[in-house]
């Protein structure tokens, strides 16, 4: 049985455990028996078997099961997209639905591209609509006040499509790409501090220079940072647009079939590009692709994704989380996958999110009604960074996407498989249509022995797949998070610390390594697979996740980190050359939002604080795989 210890364990008790003496044991046995109450019949099977691979290590359900199982009123989604209507009554159906989803732990995914351009005329009052972005604020600031109130940080997801007229507006609002002029000066001081006394801003204006200038320029970009700070934004894309910037042609923005304006495609996209290579933001997600592969294109088109951007979903969709540790599937004694026991997994895997659909207690009954119609589902990965090491595979080489490849599809068929058992034996999702299902863009992927099998018996799951990033799950179960490769070998972090019999601090620093890289270091592991985040090219990175997205139904939540110095020119063309096979991407640049207090540490500068502490390496493992070696 696995039992997280140290940082871990404080993790699952403060965020997971039903109280402070509730066991992992425990915790596993209440989840379990919880999600199994929705086997009528087969309960006591079905409660073994889940707590099996829970107490186990082997699947670990997302946080809002972990947390909401066994409580009074559980909610147990992570994932939900609601509509914006382009009406008042519309906007307050967005911003109630918003606020009652965020109340129960739910992030919220919304797009905003129904709603008319800022200036549009509006015929029943005469007036001018305020713009998709105003109903932007409205809702973060509508998240403020959660906050506020002492409620969990919202999680938003914000998207507006490329061809939307109010895009450049977008694009300004959470970012510091702007021209500031001594013209514009007082309108933008005058925004940012409304009640800033006006003979202090004379003063300002009179003494306006360079270093006044970089002030304004710092308290503004601030102020731009809160205005939709509460969310992730992004911006909505499709082939079209990709041609169009290769093509050099202009986007027309309409509205009601009518030309409002026009401008380059390439002139949205270098702001795209600059602005996430600022700051991290805007991501790019990619409806077109999303779309084209959308298993249930005939029901309801996929609008916005959730707010880490792994679940793409239709109105009022939403979607529950659980990930297989693959580290927990290594065989001890051959460092290879355990096949079998990877397949069982994915099977109790798969039933288990199917489960959770019936028994979860839902915050709108347009979301239950949408839910019980498509019963959509992610199964998903962790730790994948820490079995290619432990594999002696390099996250950043063929060898490594080939068997990330394999094991990918060996899940998603085994995954496919098991749902149209469960159809087999508890009927398809309400709106699955046979021959329409097997036409779309995904499920032509699908092996023939899988197609013939979902057309005899259907399938119980619209959708099963995803890649969430897994964080604080990941540190509960010891591995590395999502398909993210490895932090770093070891980093030294700074800090600042009380000085002993006085009132002042100091910066200190110490070195913490990663409990893998210590463990195979101690046991004598070749270390040459461990590479880290930061050493793996930007290319690498966007290679991983569209070999991963071609066996995902739904999305990927990965990170593309860059360097610090890497050209925003050459970061453009990459992303103009892989975006488009990617359902969604984001990027970070390395010290892009402020000082970073962890500075990552070399295989060999890791080594060498090892050795310096005397912590001795042991026997080679290649030499000695069984553990008896001859003498």
């Amino acid at each position: 049985m696995y039992q997280p210890t140290n940082f871990a364990d404080t993790i699952f008790r403060q965020r997971y455990a039903l109280n402070h003496e509730e066991s992992w044991e425990d915790a596993c046995e209440r989840v379990a028996k919880h999600i199994s109450s929705a086997e009528n019949g087969n309960r006591d099977k079905w409660s073994s078997r889940f707590k099996d691979v829970m107490v186990s290590n082997r699947f670990v359900p997302g946080g809002r099961i972990w947390y909401g199982s066994g409580r009074l009123k559980g909610q147990l989604l992570n994932c939900f997209v609601v509509p914006a209507d382009d009406s008042r009554e519309g906007w307050g159906k967005t911003v109630s639905d918003m606020l009652v989803i965020s109340g129960t732990g739910g992030g919220v995914g919304i797009n905003f591209s129904p709603i008319r351009p800022r200036g549009t005329p509006i015929r029943g009052t005469g007036g001018q609509a305020t713009g998709a972005v105003s109903l932007m604020e409205v809702i973060n600031q509508t998240g403020e006040v959660i906050k506020a109130g002492g409620g969990r940080r919202t999680a938003l997801m914000q998207c507006l499509r490329y061809d939307h007229a109010d895009i450049m507006e977008f694009l300004s609002k959470k970012f510091n790409r702007f021209e500031l002029t001594e013209e514009n000066t007082k309108q933008l001081i005058m925004e940012t501090y409304p009640n800033l006394p006006s003979d202090s801003l004379d003063e300002i204006l009179d003494n306006y220079d360079e270093g006044v200038e970089n002030v304004i320029r710092t308290l503004v970009k601030y102020q731009l940072d809160q205005r939709l700070k509460n969310a992730n934004v992004s911006v909505l894309v499709d082939n079209d647009f990709f041609e169009k910037i290769k093509n050099e042609e202009d986007i027309v923005f309409e509205w009601n079939n009518k030309e409002v304006s026009r401008i380059p495609a390439k002139e949205i996209w270098d702001i795209i590009v600059y602005n996430s290579w600022e700051s991290g933001e805007p991501g790019i997600l990619n409806e077109g692709l999303a779309n084209e592969m959308n298993n249930i294109w005939y029901y309801k088109k996929l609008i916005s994704t959730n707010p880490c951007g792994e679940i793409w979903l239709e109105p009022y969709g939403c979607c529950d989380l659980g990930a297989i540790n693959l580290v927990s599937h290594i065989n001890p004694e051959t460092n290879e996958i355990d096949w079998d026991m990877l397949a069982d997994t994915v099977t109790v895997g798969v039933r288990f999110l199917d489960d959770v659909l019936d028994v979860n207690i839902y915050p709108l009954p347009e979301i239950e009604k949408n839910c019980q119609n498509v019963r959509r589902i992610g199964l998903g990965i962790m730790g994948l960074g820490h079995c290619l090491i432990k594999m002696g595979y390099r996250y950043d080489n063929g060898e490594g996407r080939k068997m990330v490849e394999k094991i990918m599809n060996y899940i998603k068929k085994r995954a496919y498989e098991a749902s149209t058992y469960i159809a087999a034996e508890k009927g398809p999702f309400p709106v699955f249509d046979t021959e329409k299902f097997l036409e779309s863009g995904f499920c032509k992927t699908l092996t023939k022995g899988i197609r013939a099998k979902i057309r005899e018996y259907g399938i119980r799951n619209c959708a099963l797949l995803t890649i969430a990033p897994t964080g604080t799950t990941s540190i509960v179960s010891g591995t590395s998070s999502g398909i993210e490769p490895v932090f770093s070998a070891g980093y030294k972090r700074r800090y600042y610390a009380d000085v002993e019999d006085s009132n002042e601090r100091q910066i200190k620093e110490e070195i913490v390594i990663d409990p893998l890289f210590q463990t195979l270091y101690q046991e004598g592991y070749d270390l040459s697979s461990f590479v880290s985040a930061h050493e793996i090219s930007v290319e690498d990175h966007l290679r991983m996740q569209i070999i991963v997205q071609k066996h995902i139904d739904n999305a990927v939540s990965k990170t593309i980190n860059l360097p610090q110095d890497y050209p925003v020119e050459k970061y453009g063309n990459l992303l103009l050359k892989y975006a488009p096979m990617c359902k969604g991407t984001t990027v970070y640049r390395s010290g892009s939002r402020g000082n970073e207090p962890l500075v990552p540490l070399t295989v060999d500068e890791a080594q060498e604080y090892l050795e310096s502490q005397g912590i001795l390496i042991g026997s080679a493992m290649s030499d000695c795989m069984s553990g008896i070696c001859e003498v």
